[in-house]
């Protein structure tokens, strides 16, 4: 069996891949890793990209290597991982109630002193939770903390600002939890690049400034040397950095989590990213790094063909994956109007207009990364020439 680092060594090409196969370019993830990471110091904030898009070692370490900040995680699991790939600052975005995940986030904290995993808190039950289970598990630390500003009929984090402020005083006066800033994510708002689309996010935004405003002034944040403001996936990274910034009584360091801009996508939502080809930005524009790659096995009907790949291999919760070329022997053929209809398991539906042929090799362009790399366990690295130079591996 080859070993992960010794793939770039066999001498693969990407016609050697049993497909279907995803696979990564090497030329555009190292573009967008450093694209965004210029953008994000230009724009004086820090990253702390959303790791639950790959869950990849290799991937976290060039993400750190380009100078984040800190990592992202969706899970105490994910950042148990985060830790021992190298992150020392971790934003757990979300609530930890459970005593399972709460003593492991408690070992955690013991067992790697110089790692720092800041969890969200939305209420006064969940507050006791962490306080009755970090004190249960014999934790020595405190545990920093921040509180998550929601929006009405969105998912998690307190809508109104009375409750959150109730929710600040206990987290002041806990033995075990101390509040270092204010967490939101505006990327649940409608998408889109339009004045009322915009505004919505922008006036969600200064609410969350507000928030931390109020706080500090309330002298609710705990013995820390700078407040966090942490919103921004990335979509709207830029109306984040465009906020105004409060004057408190500590410096705010504004942390923008964007976890899609490492592979961009063929997704609507992505062309509405500030660096997005779309937005014509000085800097440069991120470039689709991930393909899926596919052979045709069979028309059985005029006008549908069967592709060899389907919901375990491509992600399907946003929009199916868009044909981006046919090769035939190699040699790319007229693909207009090939789109995938619907997936099952193991198969892609094709609407063709009779165009393709049993054998052809697709290239698709998934459509959302955060439900593409958990399919695969090692994803190929493909240079500009389709030489196989390297791999990444993803710990799902």
């Amino acid at each position: 069996m080859t070993a992960p680092r010794d793939v770039a060594h066999q001498g693969w090409r990407l016609t050697d891949l049993l497909l279907p196969a995803l696979t990564l370019r090497a030329s555009a993830i190292e573009h967008n890793v450093a694209l965004h990471a210029r953008w994000c110091e230009a724009a004086g904030v820090s990253q702390a990209p959303h790791a639950k898009t790959h869950l990849s070692p290799e991937i976290v370490r060039l993400q750190l290597d380009s100078g984040a900040w800190g990592m992202t995680a969706a899970s105490v699991h994910q950042a148990r991982f985060l830790a021992a790939v190298g992150a020392r600052r971790i934003l757990l975005a979300h609530e930890v109630v459970d005593r399972a995940n709460i003593r492991a986030l408690a070992r955690l904290g013991e067992e790697s002193p110089d790692v720092v995993v800041i969890p969200l808190v939305d209420s006064l039950a969940g507050i006791a939770a962490l306080e009755k289970h970090l004190g249960a598990a014999g934790a020595t630390r405190r545990l920093p903390v921040l509180l998550e500003l929601g929006i009405t009929g969105g998912r998690t984090g307190l809508r109104d600002l009375d409750e959150l402020e109730d929710v600040a005083v206990a987290v002041h006066g806990s033995a075990w939890l101390t509040l270092v800033g204010v967490e939101g994510f505006e990327g649940i708002l409608p998408v889109g690049r339009g004045t009322e689309q915009v505004a919505a996010v922008d006036t969600y935004l200064a609410r969350l400034v507000a928030t931390v405003a109020r706080l500090d002034a309330r002298g609710l944040f705990g013995d820390i040397e700078e407040i966090l403001l942490t919103a921004g996936g990335s979509v709207f990274p830029d109306r984040v950095a465009a906020v105004e910034r409060p004057r408190l009584s500590r410096p705010v360091r504004i942390v923008v989590r964007s976890g899609g801009t490492l592979t961009h996508d063929h997704g609507p939502s992505a062309a509405y990213a500030p660096l997005a080809p779309e937005a014509a930005h000085p800097f440069g524009a991120l470039r689709p790094a991930l393909d899926l790659w596919a052979a045709v096995v069979s028309t059985p009907e005029p006008g549908l063909a069967l592709a060899a790949f389907g919901k375990r291999d491509a992600p399907y919760d946003s929009h199916p994956p868009v044909v981006l070329e046919v090769l035939r022997d190699g040699v790319a053929v007229p693909s207009e109007g090939v789109t995938v209809e619907r997936m099952n398991d193991q198969h892609g539906f094709l609407a063709h207009n009779d165009l393709l042929q049993v054998g052809d090799v697709l290239r698709l362009g998934p459509c959302h990364p955060c439900t593409a790399f958990d399919k695969w366990p090692l994803i190929p690295v493909l240079d500009d020439d389709d030489v196989v130079v390297g791999a990444v591996t993803t710990w799902f």
